[in-house]
């Protein structure tokens, strides 16, 4: 009884297992029967070339093309400063205006200096005059006459000092009326109304003019004789420079290069240059970190990518191209200069091969895809 119980038992697990092979056999041939997936699906171009001008970009620091700090020339109570802190000012505006009463006085005082010179003059010249005609009659002696012609002098002398006292009495009181000497933007005032200034109060406020705006940088030594060499026997190419601002935009107007200096600087063996861009809507200020491209005038053909396309490595920047049959590639390439959202590419690709321009995080390198051929990038850039 026992032994037919445990032959029941061995019969019953082997038909369970059987049944779960047959099940397993079953599910295999259904996974083998489901379809494969499609490629996925990316948007290609063909790679072209357009006409670049070649540039050289240079970090560069903005300042004003002139800048006047404004000081009191004269001690007084400062009686009104009639400016707007950040304003436009023209040349020969008013901006403060010192207490010149006690300046009025002190040229009153000159004045009267020099009519009282001015007559004590005339008196010593017709007592000359009368000493002159007494010793040619023998009546005066000659050490009269000298003390005349002395005294004379003595009078032209004095009117020559009471004339400088009244110039400079006419000028400390021009001094207590501050003009503006140039026109431009001024900043703020260091102080108002009411209060003493003098030579010792410092800058009371700075214009600046801003149109045109000027921007300094450096190239290295070595790039400024390759250029002069160039430039002498004739192979160097015109450039036009242009300007960057900070927020990557670019300046309509291009600029000129008005300064190069005499000598290289030891520390960082750089030549300073400066450059000159129209700035009538005051857009640029001084002070700022912007670019400046040399861009050459005579422009090349190069081929191009979108720099969306671009992707790097630990191995440096490549592309993704799609190939005859579809399939994905992964291209090393060498950068050159950017030109609008396109980037030049000196080396890696040709011209009419198909660069994969949307869906590159979809796909790797050996893959199948099924591309969508758009508009030549470049072409439009």
């Amino acid at each position: 009884m026992l032994l037919k119980h445990f032959w029941g038992i061995r019969n019953g697990f082997l038909l369970i297992c059987t049944l779960g092979l047959l099940a397993a056999c079953d599910q295999q041939d259904k996974t083998s029967q489901t379809p494969a997936a499609p490629p996925p699906s990316v948007t290609v171009a063909p790679i072209v070339s357009k006409q670049i001008s070649t540039s050289l970009e240079y970090v560069g620091r903005t300042r004003a093309n002139q800048q006047v700090e404004l000081r009191a020339r004269v001690t007084g109570f400062l009686l009104e400063r009639p400016f707007k802190e950040g304003s436009d000012v023209n040349r020969g505006q008013l901006l403060y205006q010192i207490d010149p009463a006690e300046f009025e006085a002190a040229k009153k005082v000159a004045t009267a200096g020099v009519e009282r010179a001015q007559a004590t003059l005339v008196d010593a010249n017709k007592t000359l005059e009368r000493s002159r005609t007494l010793a040619a009659r023998g009546t005066v002696s000659q050490a009269k006459l000298d003390e005349s012609t002395a005294a004379a002098a003595q009078a032209q002398a004095d009117l020559a000092a009471a004339q400088a006292d009244l110039t400079a009495a006419e000028l400390n009181l021009g001094y207590t009326t501050i003009t503006a000497p140039i026109s431009g933007r001024i900043g703020a005032t260091t102080v108002d109304a009411g209060n003493l200034v003098g030579p010792d109060a410092g800058v009371l406020a700075t214009i600046l003019d801003l149109n045109p705006i000027e921007v300094e940088f450096a190239i290295s030594e070595r790039q400024m004789l390759d250029y002069q060499q160039r430039k002498a026997t004739g192979e160097a190419r015109s450039f036009e420079p242009k300007l960057r601002l900070a927020n990557d935009t670019m300046l309509e107007t291009p600029g000129e290069l008005y300064f190069i200096d005499n000598q290289v600087d030891p520390v960082t063996g750089t030549i300073k240059l400066r450059v000159r861009f129209p700035n009538a809507e005051g857009l640029v200020l001084p002070g700022q970190f912007v670019n400046v491209l040399l861009v050459s005038s005579e422009p090349r053909d190069e081929v191009v990518v979108p720099q969306a396309a671009v992707q790097t490595s630990q191995a440096g920047a490549f592309v993704l191209t799609v190939d005859a049959d579809n399939q994905v590639t992964a291209k090393p390439v060498e950068l050159g200069e950017r030109s609008g959202r396109d980037i030049v590419v000196k080396q890696g690709v040709a011209v009419g091969e198909m660069l994969i321009v949307e869906g590159v995080q979809k796909v790797r390198p050996g893959a199948k895809v099924s591309p969508t051929v758009i508009t030549p990038v470049g072409s439009d850039s």
